[in-house]
């Protein structure tokens, strides 16, 4: 039986090899002859430049809709409105050609620039919807704000380079002139920008040779598009004298890039490296030539005292932003590596002690030569379990912490009594060398998930345990129809200045630095989210009863029954 290979929408059939047809090859040699004309015979680049471009874009736009046969989703539908694009433009060229016979003459701008911004349009819009590596929405607007940095940035330098100039000439301008010269630098501007979002967001595809040749392509149509714009307002066709040269070169780069249309690169795995500085901020780099030229034309006109020092706070402060965004990203890398190495040495501490007893007592209770009497050994077997519900809990925390947002925790509600929680809790924690006591009204019963607030208890009763001096309380009681549980210690409290920081993740306050003592600085922070998924809050004080560390746990409105 034959079976059938399913391909994924985006992917095209096999790829053959380029093989060249004759009339592609004509195509090409007449490219070369109009190249070779408007460079050896300026006189003829008139005839010959407008000519080779139609053919050339024509070719193009029909090489594109035979390669598309042999596409599929996407990949098909953007190469499609590619091919139109450039048809639409040979369509263009064609009729400007016919209109300067009939009538002898032809603005450089006109009606007909309606079809060559269509153009652009299709064109862009195939390219912007080119298949591409799955990213983030965080990461696909920091794309499109750096691709927007770039690409605006650069046209301004290229819009201030013929500012004056176009100017003067749209004074006296018709109105189809002025249109022209608003609608060009605008699509050429969209046509850089698109082209670095396709180019960064095609990261999988890398090296295509396809976008290579049409990004230098419309690089090389945006400069000749620019000195055609300075050169053509208010004048015809052939009085504007358009860079034919370069025109026929971007031309020739999009025929080529159309032959080998259907040769989609094949996914690549790329090893992930740690992204230097100057790549990060390359974007960046087109702003500031925009400041460099925003300096020099400065110092060319005659500006008042005031605003010169105006424009130079504004370079040096920009410039120091970019420099600032530099450092942020340095510092933001070294803070997280910082925060991975803390949180690998807390927990491996964390789990480290409660193993070494679990293995240790588990040995002695193994040993044959070892003569236990049942209590010395159901002893044992008690600490063996003590210690692995302390890592089970450190485990639980960990994976209730990486859940993020209180507003994912499940909670299973139900009344129970306040009494049992406080008693399950301390039967769940080595207590016994903290004289403890407890004041619960044995007939208080909460509405609230029994499991999260034990856990609340647990974790408030650890710290109670390891940072006090040997005495203990918890305090649970009515406040109207909230809950409000308290642990207080004899211990040294908190220090003001972390009172609020404690409660993040992995902070231990005045410890941190400690490794003396044990701590992972998860336990509050695990609080803190159980709290806030009951809609309640927490905070610390002094404790008045105690001397030492109060930490104070609130749930509004769980209190049904006395």
């Amino acid at each position: 039986m034959q079976s059938t290979v399913r391909r994924p929408p985006g992917e095209l059939r096999r790829i053959v090899p380029v093989h060249l047809h004759w009339g592609q090859v004509l195509i090409f040699g007449l490219l070369a002859l109009a190249i070779a004309v408007t460079i050896v015979l300026p006189e003829q680049a008139e005839m010959a430049g407008p000519l080779g471009v139609m053919l050339g874009y024509g070719a193009t736009g029909f090489v594109l809709v035979g390669k598309v046969r042999n596409m599929r989703g996407r990949e098909k539908r953007a190469w499609a409105f590619v091919g139109a694009g450039f048809l639409v433009a040979a369509f263009g060229i064609a009729l400007v050609a016919v209109i300067q016979s009939v009538s002898g003459s032809v603005g450089a701008f006109g009606p007909t620039d309606i079809l060559f911004i269509l153009t652009y349009i299709l064109i862009l819009t195939g390219f912007a919807s080119l298949p591409h590596f799955p990213i983030s929405m965080s990461q696909r607007v920091r794309v499109y704000l750096d691709s927007l940095i770039g690409a605006l940035s650069l046209g301004v330098i290229m819009w201030v380079l013929a500012l004056d100039h176009l100017l003067q000439e749209f004074a006296t301008a018709s109105a189809w002139d002025r249109w022209a010269g608003t609608a060009y630098p605008i699509v050429d501007v969209a046509a850089l920008m698109v082209v670095v979002i396709v180019a960064v967001r095609r990261s999988s595809f890398r090296f295509d040779p396809r976008l290579v040749l049409f990004a230098v392509g419309i690089i090389l149509q945006s400069a000749a598009d620019l000195r055609f714009l300075t050169t053509g307002v208010g004048k015809t066709f052939a009085e504007a004298q358009p860079n034919f040269t370069v025109f026929l070169l971007a031309t020739t780069l999009y025929l080529m890039a159309a032959v080998i249309a259907d040769r989609q690169p094949k996914a690549r795995a790329y090893a992930d490296r740690r992204t230097p500085i100057w790549a990060i901020l390359t974007p960046y780099s087109v702003a500031v030539a925009m400041i460099g030229l925003l300096i020099v034309e400065s110092r060319r006109a005659s500006l008042s005292p005031s605003l010169q020092v105006l424009l130079t706070a504004t370079y040096i402060v920009g410039a120091l932003v970019i420099g600032r965004q530099g450092m942020a990203i340095r510092e933001n890398r070294l803070l997280i590596e910082k925060q991975r190495a803390e949180l690998v040495s807390s927990i491996s501490h964390e789990l480290r002690t409660p193993l070494t007893a679990i293995v240790g007592f588990l040995d002695v209770i193994d040993d044959d030569q070892a003569a236990l009497d049942e209590a010395e050994r159901k002893d044992l077997t008690g600490v063996v379990r003590q210690q692995a519900r302390h890592m089970s809990r450190i485990v639980s925390d960990l994976i209730l912490l990486a859940r993020g947002s209180p507003d994912e925790m499940t909670l299973k509600e139900d009344l129970v009594p306040m009494a049992r929680v406080v008693e399950n809790a301390i039967h769940s924690i080595d207590y016994r060398s903290v004289a403890l006591n407890t004041e619960v009204d044995p007939d208080l019963q909460a509405r609230i998930d029994s499991g999260r607030v034990q856990q609340i208890v647990i974790n408030l009763l650890s710290n109670a345990v390891r940072y006090g001096n040997g005495r203990g309380l918890i305090t649970v009681r009515r406040e109207g129809n909230d809950l409000t549980i308290e642990v207080h210690d004899d211990g040294p409290g908190v220090p003001k200045k972390y009172e609020l920081a404690i409660w993040e993740r992995f902070e231990r306050g005045a410890n941190r630095l400690n490794a003396s003592v044990p701590g992972s600085g998860i336990g509050l922070a695990v609080v803190a989210a159980i709290a806030n998924a009951h809609g309640g809050r927490t905070g610390y004080r002094p404790s008045e009863r105690l001397g030492g560390a109060c930490f104070r746990v609130v749930l509004p409105n769980r209190i049904e029954a006395v």
